[in-house]
């Protein structure tokens, strides 16, 4: 396949070019003039080993030329094995050139060796290079493929590529993504990486005599699985926020911003890669990485405002701007980062403003978001943890994993994947302070309920009644109504349960002022447990309810008030000999029906109890309130 791919690139003969060799050479600056001279098909040969001196570049095959050079048992040697702070491959094949390696020594020991490069310290290749004979061997590379960096095409069919060294990965050979690569695995051995590999490959390799493997078209692949999963969760949080109800515009705007920011970061990581595969200009790529790197912590900046609104973030701004003025050096300098020729990132000494900035923003935001809510549900507070981890771990993958040429890198995916968790979170306790809004007026509308105007009349026209009739009695009842009206305004700061003592203490008040205006009317306690605890005003409207719509017109009234416990429950029983009624035909908006239902509710969501009631009409009313021990 390779080799078709070189007839076509190549419009020349490789068996010709041995048929038309020049003089033989002796040094490395003759070497470099017999390329420079050559034409397209010639062969240089070697007559004695060549060495570099200190002053000698990379031997260029420049674009357009096919050579084939015979190491004739002799070496080539860059020599950079002190690796003196000098550095560079010994050839370098640009594209749109061919350099065929061959060996016609009958005892084959021809090499190229010493050097010492970023990638590829033996050959650096951007066009093609056929490896027929010799050794690609004693070669260093301070990032991946010890012996050979192969960016164009590769094929290797006779010599050998050992003894090689890459300080990180792949001490033989470097295929790129941009790489096709034919082999014979068997040349390949003795080369020497931390990760024990002897080809790190991320292009297409084809083993001589078997199948290809297509390493672009797995990590396009790879690239459809990442990708649209992050996109589609831009986008449903983008669609959550246009439907949450609990967030208001100003917030949704700022949500709106984060999500098509996050969705622009995800395309500039694609578009990073595309252009890096696509041989796009290297101002082109490092525009697209400065805007990755400046939207990061601005992303981080406009959860802030979410957070907490009309807050002071001029410092923050003024950290996400020196952080994107940073980046734009590159534009110009290389201390935040810069692309090599082959379009390979190298790292400025200021790239690591990006991660520092983000993570003290991130950190900020943690701060910000517990000291503003104080999160009451302690499951809850591990979602902005849990996020925080993720990015974390996501920064370590990036700089560690092996298989780390992903289109969108594990950074971007956790961001995406922790803006997603951060606004659950941040829903969450929105609606938890929604919930406290409605709680309170709930509570004002049910302390509203129980102070009824015409109880307030009728009681007032009695104690003005008894002022005449027996003063004492009045003032008795003055007191009592005082203490009344007193411990009503007091539930409304009673958004939790309070112990039934005090909800019966309540209820004593109530009653006793029920029974000087109604001498009818009795009411009795039967307390055997009261060490249960519930929402206030739960008691007291049941009974009110019992007197008022029950015994007050009886000759006799009886309502009776029990607390025991049975088995893993408290139960606390409301009865009367009242009028009665029939629970299966009730109006749901009077007031009786209104009052049991409000209390219904706050015993269920509360306490998780339930309410019971048993009514028949001339018989009788009994409510039984049941609060399970273990939801105290």
């Amino acid at each position: 396949m390779l080799i078709a791919v070189f007839s076509f690139a190549f419009p020349f003969s490789i068996t010709a070019s041995a048929q038309q060799p020049q003089a033989s050479v002796s040094s490395w600056s003759e070497l470099q003039k017999a390329i420079d001279n050559a034409s397209s098909g010639d062969t240089i040969a070697l007559s004695a080993d060549v060495t570099a001196g200190e002053k000698d570049t990379s031997l260029i095959i420049p674009n357009g030329k096919m050579l084939t050079l015979d190491l004739n048992g002799h070496t080539v040697d860059r020599g950079l094995k002190e690796h003196k702070g000098n550095e560079g491959t010994a050839f370098f094949v640009r594209s749109g050139a061919m350099l065929t390696v061959t060996d016609t020594s009958k005892n084959a020991t021809g090499k190229i060796t010493g050097g010492y490069s970023t990638h590829g310290g033996g050959i650096n290749n951007t066009g093609a290079v056929i490896l027929e004979g010799g050794c690609i061997t004693g070669n260093t590379a301070k990032d991946s493929g010890g012996g050979i960096a192969n960016y164009g095409d590769l094929v290797i069919k006779g010599g050998s590529v050992t003894e090689n060294t890459s300080l990180t990965q792949g001490g033989g050979i470097l295929n790129d993504v941009k790489g096709y690569m034919t082999i014979d695995e068997k040349l390949i051995y003795g080369n020497k990486a931390p990760d024990d590999n002897e080809i790190y490959s991320l292009g297409s390799v084809k083993a001589i005599g078997g199948e290809t493997v297509d390493i672009t078209a797995v990590k396009s692949t790879v690239d459809l699985v990442t990708i649209l999963p992050a996109m589609a969760l831009v986008i449903v949080l983008f669609f959550a926020v246009f439907l949450d109800n609990y967030l208001e515009r100003d917030q949704k705007r700022i949500m709106y911003a984060i999500s098509i920011l996050v969705f622009t970061l995800i395309l500039q990581n694609y578009l990073d890669t595309w252009v890096y595969v696509s041989g796009k200009s290297i101002l082109f790529r490092t525009v697209v990485s400065i805007y990755g790197y400046a939207v990061r912590p601005a992303i981080l900046a406009l959860f802030l405002h979410i957070i907490k609104p009309g807050g002071n973030y001029k410092p923050v701004w003024a950290a996400v701007c020196i952080n994107a003025g940073i980046y734009l050096t590159a534009l110009f300098s290389p201390l935040a980062f810069s692309f090599s020729s082959f379009g390979h990132f190298k790292s400025g000494p200021l790239n690591p403003s990006c991660l520092v900035v983000s993570v003290l923003l991130f950190l900020y935001c943690l701060y910000l978001t517990f000291s503003v809510f104080r999160p009451k549900e302690k499951k809850e507070t591990w979602l902005p943890v849990l996020a925080l981890v993720l990015i974390s771990a996501s920064v370590i993958m990036d700089y560690t994993v092996e298989y780390s040429e992903l289109s969108v890198g594990f950074l971007t995916i956790a961001i995406t994947i922790s803006c997603m968790m951060y606004y659950i979170w941040l829903h969450l306790q929105f609606v938890r302070a929604h919930e406290r809004e409605l709680q309170a007026e709930h509570r004002i509308r049910i302390m509203m309920t129980q102070i009824q105007p015409h109880f307030l009349f009728n009681t007032l026209t009695a104690i003005r009644a008894l002022c005449v009739k027996d003063p004492d009695a009045a003032v008795h009842t003055i007191g009592l109504f005082s203490t009344y009206l007193r411990q009503n305004l007091q539930s409304l700061d009673k958004a939790g349960l309070i112990p039934l003592s005090k909800e019966l203490e309540h209820t004593r008040v109530y009653t006793e002022i029920e029974m000087i205006r109604f001498p009818n009317i009795s009411v009795q306690y039967d307390i055997r447990d009261n060490e249960c605890s519930v929402p206030a005003l739960t008691v007291q409207p049941l009974v009110e309810n019992a007197i008022r719509h029950g015994v007050r017109s009886k000759e006799k009234g009886i309502v009776k008030i029990s607390a025991y416990r049975e088995d893993n429950s408290h139960l606390i029983v409301i009865e009367d000999n009242g009028i009665g009624f029939d629970v299966h035909k009730t109006d749901d908006t009077d007031d009786l029906h209104i009052g049991i239902s409000n209390v219904r509710e706050r015993i269920e969501k509360m306490c998780g109890g339930t309410v019971e009631i048993d009514s028949r009409p001339g018989e009788g009313t009994k409510v039984l309130m049941r609060i399970p021990v273990s939801e105290e």
